[in-house]
């Protein structure tokens, strides 16, 4: 192997990489995937020389698009370099193997083994969709209306199969600028008519979510309790004022056990009775464990819902956890995990999702990294009733901190994904962030208002509804198709290497 195919790798990821941040440059992901597919193309490619690229990919991708995640946790930057340099060293090998013994199908392995691996991203205890090189049309509104029909996958498709015919053509294949007009005009064809045949219709509902900026430093300082309450108390004031109905708190906003402190609740209370607000606001939560349990209690993330006449509302306990900052990985099956400590939170798992109203109107929560999943928001915004009907909410929440970030761009890559959730679900959403981004989104995508980082506001808009139900909904689990064609191709071409070397071995 010489430095031709570590090259190529580097240019591939460099080009990735840049078009997931925000410097406008996203349709590089037309092009980028195209370098990586020569190298692996290379014959005679070692498990080493692969290994070599999948940590060139690894590591170059996450320092580049990853490294503000140093500054909560190095030692958690370095874990995620080293294992995903393990996963492409998966998908690189297999996609290798596919070109080198089924030739002619080898693009076709190699853009179902990437689908499979973000739509993998969704599953375990390790799960991290931040990959999704759909995320690197952000800037592109009118290309991200096919998320209701098909989602991350069917947009993931659409990047690869553009890669593939610019190589074609690249190749002087004439026929695949053709096929790459057709698919532009098709895709924005859909966007366009998406934004004049959608009609949404204006709710009234007073709702404003709060961006109260209490730096990560004070957070949970128990001497700037009066003035981190004061300073809701104030916000909610100001929101009253204008005849907010609904106000919105960040995640973890109170930074108390409130069902279980007085002090806690007695503020909340005060605030709420002197502004009329119904409060949406999130906290820590606990439960009690049994006594063979690795810790003293069930501690939870949590929000819920404070209405001026007292009327309890249930609690939502986040069900989707971020792997090892949020809790060390696989408590459940090796116990003694949960006293290994890197200074992490070990939260438990939420069960269920939860549903809530304001004066009529229903909405569902999520809580900041949740954002990411495109499958729990399905169910979120699109749940289905006893009778296996959809009732649709009428607009969907999600409470943030991403204080630790600072001024990086990891704010924006996580805001960024509220655009995508609420197309794929054709709803609003009210994204309240402690230090920002604080954002509204509505059903196409669009921003309604968005406040800018570590400014201290209220955002308000009313609700905009769309009565559709998008087919996503009825499909989501399509891309498990990729991963059955993946395994298959991955399997065939295994056996056939096998077969191969067997019979060299006879002719020896």
């Amino acid at each position: 192997m010489k430095y031709k195919e570590l090259i190529l790798t580097f240019a591939s990821v460099l080009l990735l990489s840049l078009a997931r941040l925000p410097i406008h440059m996203g349709w590089l992901v037309f092009i980028a995937w195209i370098p990586v597919a020569h190298a692996l193309q290379t014959k005679g490619l070692k498990l080493k020389n692969i290994i070599l690229m999948a940590a060139i990919w690894g590591i170059t991708y996450t320092a580049i698009v990853f490294n503000w995640i140093a500054l909560v946790t190095v030692g958690g930057l370095l874990g995620i370099m080293l294992f995903y340099t393990v996963v492409f060293s998966i998908f690189f090998y297999f996609s290798h193997l596919i070109w080198q013994k089924m030739p002619k199908i080898g693009w076709l392995g190699f853009i179902c083994l990437m689908i499979s691996f973000e739509y993998l991203q969704q599953f375990g205890e390790t799960r991290f969709p931040w990959w999704n090189m759909a995320y690197s049309l952000a800037d592109y509104n009118l290309l991200l209306q096919i998320l209701d029909i098909g989602g991350m996958s069917l947009i993931a498709l659409l990047i690869m199969a553009i890669n593939y015919l610019v190589d074609r053509l690249l190749q002087r294949k004439y026929l695949a600028l053709g096929a790459i007009v057709l698919i532009f005009a098709l895709w924005l064809g859909y966007g366009y008519y998406s934004y004049y045949s959608i009609k949404l219709e204006t709710e009234h509902l007073a709702v404003q979510v709060m961006q109260p900026c209490i730096p990560q430093s004070e957070k949970w300082d128990e001497g700037q309790f009066e003035s981190m309450m004061a300073v809701f108390d104030s916000l909610s004031h100001e929101a009253a004022k204008e005849q907010t109905q609904l106000h919105i708190w960040p995640e973890a906003a109170i930074p108390a056990y409130l069902r279980y402190d007085a002090r806690a609740m007695y503020k909340l209370r005060s605030t709420i009775s002197e502004t009329g607000l119904e409060i949406f606001t999130g906290f820590p939560d606990f439960e009690a464990a049994p006594a063979d349990h690795f810790d003293d209690a069930y501690y939870y993330n949590a929000a819920s819902l404070y209405k001026p006449d007292g009327s309890p509302s249930s609690i939502y306990h986040k069900n989707i956890l971020v792997p090892v900052g949020e809790r060390m990985l696989w408590i459940d099956i090796f116990p003694f995990m949960g006293k290994v400590n890197f200074g992490q939170a070990n939260w438990e798992f939420g069960k269920e999702l939860a549903y809530y109203e304001s004066y009529g109107y229903r909405f569902s929560p999520s809580i900041c990294y949740e954002l990411a999943f495109d499958r729990i928001h399905h169910h979120m915004a699109l749940p289905k009733d006893k009778d296996g009907g959809i009732r649709k909410m009428d607009f969907l929440v999600n409470l943030t901190n991403d204080a630790w970030f600072g001024t990086s761009y990891g704010p924006w890559l996580h805001m960024v994904m509220s655009r995508f959730r609420a197309i794929e679900n054709r709803i609003q959403i009210y994204r309240s962030a402690n230090t920002g981004i604080s954002v509204i989104i509505d059903p196409m995508g669009r921003e309604l208002r968005q406040a800018p980082l570590f400014e201290v506001t209220n955002l308000g808009a009313p609700p905009y509804t769309c009565p559709r139900v998008p087919i996503l909904r009825y499909i989501y689990f399509y891309p498990a198709i990729f991963v059955v064609i993946s395994v298959i191709l991955a399997l065939i071409s295994s056996f056939r290497s096998i077969f191969m070397k067997q019979s060299k071995e006879v002719i020896r």
